[in-house]
Order: structure tokens, then sequence, then C-alpha cells
């Protein structure tokens, strides 16, 4: 773990200097496993992440959670390494063996030094190929998803995004389905593997290698680890789902009993991460987050932070705005939100203030050196290639109208699903007050469609 940190830690340090390009090659192995190779630079170092064409989309209902279990449980121990000696072994490759679901995949990645590539390929081939999904191991997860992560017991701020995804998706949606206990203490062992075995085939994954590398030398390691791999299922998952559509004002709340604040979550429709509108707004939300602290932070004074964040998915183009307030505060600070947000609307933006924000995007591009976030940056499966190896090109071509026409587009009043989560006892007066309030409970969410 030193070894890596030290190489990173150098990249602090560089200059400024032309946007990192990497060399780009795309192959399938003979089994159907996507290979992106993108090599570059002099430092010995290497991200490598398989993602798998499995995701919240992919569940059906009544398998709720069911792709976060797999990711978590595939670093539970495997054919060749138990849980202990897999940490051993990343320990002493200096690594860390990471595996997450989205919305749309689950990736499992690490970085690595470029001299310690094939044992850490060794490392995560086995954790991919082979977990065992010990059912000690899996029950304690369940468990745990049970005790922290339900309506009664879960963090405002979290409350607030499921019931969001609720509020915007619907059941009929799996982006709108949540987990609930009778549905996940039916989950076994043996149904993980079924999920596993259907949804982790070669066909259906994606291997992306970013870093200082030999190609040459590299795709005889890729062979070597992932070549053998087989499956009885075969082709990659096929999903079609609606992107949401907001088109008014509308208001939930979802009480939380003994919160001593407020968690609201304003969702609004973002363009795709391959819009023609992205880069633009982009900029355009940076910008608004700047304006959002000055007005409800700094000179509102009712909340210690609040952002705006794009959380864009293949199904799922959305920008959200979150911040916890003082319960005798909610009102006011949706009032204050609301009119924020028109006049950012309505203010046009300045030539100098516009500079400024491409002037800092190009600078953070320039920064841009370590491996994970070059393959972020470049992701083949995300991103036109040829289109991001010209993005400050295309940063230095953007007019100050364009950012203004995006703000009209996208930043509107009074256009936004808001979702409140509190203790109701305390916000009772305040809640009359808002017009057409929709109250959401548990069993909202505690069933299947």
């Amino acid at each position: 773990m030193k070894n890596i940190a030290i190489v990173f830690s150098m990249l602090i340090s560089l200059a400024l200097k032309a946007q990192v390009i990497p060399t780009y090659e795309t192959f399938s192995l003979k089994n159907g496993l996507k290979v992106y190779l993108l090599q570059y630079g002099n430092i010995p170092a290497i991200n490598v992440k398989l993602v798998l064409n499995s995701g919240k989309v992919n569940e059906t209902p009544g398998q709720q959670n069911y792709s976060d279990i797999v990711s978590n449980a595939i670093l539970m121990g495997n054919a060749k390494y138990d849980a202990e000696s897999q940490s051993n072994k990343a320990f002493a490759l200096g690594t860390v063996l990471s595996a997450s679901s989205s919305n749309d995949n689950t990736t499992v990645e690490m970085n690595i030094l470029t001299k310690d590539l094939d044992a850490g390929m060794d490392l995560m081939s086995a954790a991919v190929l082979t977990p065992t999904f010990p059912k000690d191991k899996i029950d304690l997860l369940i468990s745990r998803n049970i005790d922290f992560n339900s309506p009664t017991k879960m963090d405002i701020a979290e409350l607030s995004s499921v019931f969001s995804n609720y509020f915007i998706f619907g059941l009929s949606n799996p982006l709108g389905r949540y987990f609930y206990k009778t549905q996940i203490q039916k989950i076994t062992p043996v149904i993980i593997k079924e999920y596993y075995d259907f949804n982790f085939t070669p066909k259906n994954a994606n291997l992306i290698i970013c870093g200082s590398f030999d190609v040459a030398a590299i795709k005889p390691i890729i062979e070597k680890y992932y070549g053998s791999w087989k499956s009885e299922f075969g082709g990659a998952n096929g999903v079609s789902l609606e992107s949401p559509s907001i088109k008014k004002r509308e208001i939930g709340f979802v009480n939380r009993t003994g919160a001593t604040q407020c968690a609201l979550q304003w969702n609004k429709v973002a363009p795709a991460v391959t819009d023609k509108d992205q880069l633009a707004f982009s900029l355009a939300n940076s910008i608004f987050n700047e304006v959002l602290f000055k007005e409800i932070r700094e000179k509102g004074g009712k909340t210690y932070g609040i952002s705006s964040s794009q959380r864009s998915s293949k199904y799922s183009n959305l920008f959200s705005i979150a911040c916890s307030v003082r319960s005798n505060e909610l009102v006011n600070t949706i009032e204050l939100f609301d009119k924020t947000i028109a006049n950012f609307n309505t203010t046009l933006i300045d030539e100098a203030k516009f500079k400024e924000t491409v002037y800092k995007r190009i600078i953070a591009i320039k920064k841009m050196e370590s491996p994970d976030e070059v393959s972020n940056f470049y992701n083949p499966l995300v991103y036109n290639f040829d289109k991001r190896k010209n993005m400050i090109n295309d940063l230095n071509t953007l007019t100050v109208d364009d950012i203004n026409k995006v703000i009209k587009k996208y930043f509107t009043p009074n256009v936004y699903k808001l979702v409140i989560s509190g203790d109701e006892s305390k916000v009772a007066d305040q809640l009359t007050k808002i017009n057409s309030l929709q109250k959401f409970t548990a069993s909202d969410i505690e069933k299947d469609n």
C-alpha cells in the first residue's frame, strides 16, 4: 500500500501540461470479453476495472439489492483465496481490491504498480470467476442491511434519496424499487449464486486497463487469467427503460421519527452525458453550486452545506440538489431555493464568470494524471474516445450564450420533484403550507411490482 501511495502522491507535484491523451485499443477474447487498453505515461502504475453489465436496472421484482449483495459477496472469499488471504495478498501488493454496484453496472477495481500486474490480475480474476459465497458472511451482510437501511432507522439524507427514486420512477421501474425486510430475508447463497451465474459472464463483461504498460506484454496476462472464463449463459444483458420526465413542482414527505433536522432533495431532469448540452450544462451546474452556497448557506444561513450533483446513468438523466436544515427552517428553505433558482434562470451569466469557469475546468483536465482519473475520464463504456480527447478544444469553443441557453432549458423554477424527510411532529404546521403535499410511508416501497 505504501509503495503505490508514494507513486500516486508524485502526481500532485507535476507541473501543468497538455491534456493527457492515452493510446486507445480495443479487442475481444474468444469468449466474448471486451478489453479496452488506455496506455500512457511513464509512472509505473495501472488502474484495472472489470465492469459487468449488471446493476439495479437488471433486478426484476423481488430481486431488490441483489446486485449490491453480489458485489459485496465476491470479495468474501473464493476457490483460491479466502477473505483473509485475499486481504493479506492485496496488502502485500500495495493495493486494495474493491467492488461496487450502481444503477447500470457492477465494477471490480484495483490500482496497482505495473510490475505487480500479473499477481494483481491473479487476485482479481479469482474473486470474479470463483467466488464461494459463504453463508455466514452473506447472512451477516443481509442482517446489517436490515438493521441499518430500514426506513425507520435510515439516515434522513439517505431516506430522502430512496423515496426520491420511488417518487420519480415508481415501483414498475427497477430504479424506483428498494429492498425491504421480508423480501431480503428470503435471500440465500444459492439465490445469489444463481444471480451471479446469469450476470457474471464474459460476454456481459468489459475489462478496462489504464496506465503505463507494454501492450505486447499485457495481452498474454489478460488471456492467462480471463481466456478460460466460460458460462452457460451467453449474451449481454438487455434492458429497455424510459428516462424520467419531471414537468411540474411536486413535493413529498416521509416521516422519520426522532430526526432532529429535515433532509431535502430536489430532483430535476439533466442532459445525458453524451448529449450535446452536457458540457455547457456541467459548467452551468458548477456556477449554480456557487450560487446555492452563497444564497442559501452564507446569506440565508439555512444549512451548513448544499450542493447540486448530476447523477446520470443509462436510463436516468437527473441532477439533484440536497441539504439538511433545522426543522423550523423547512418552509423558509424551500422558498429560498425557489427564489434562488428563479433568479439563476433569469440572470445572465457574464463573460468574466464564464471565462473563469472554463479556465478552472481546463486546469482540472490538465492536472488529471493518475490512472484511475484518466480511466474515468475516458471511460469507453460511457464516452466517445475521439470526443473526449478534444475536450479542451470543445471548452475553448463554448460561448457564454451556450451556458445561458442550458440554464434556461434545465434550471427552470417550479419544475422539480422534492422529497423531504424529517420528524413530522416537529414540522406539522409547516407542512400545511405546502400545496398538494404527498405523504409516503415505508409500506409504499415494501412491495414488488
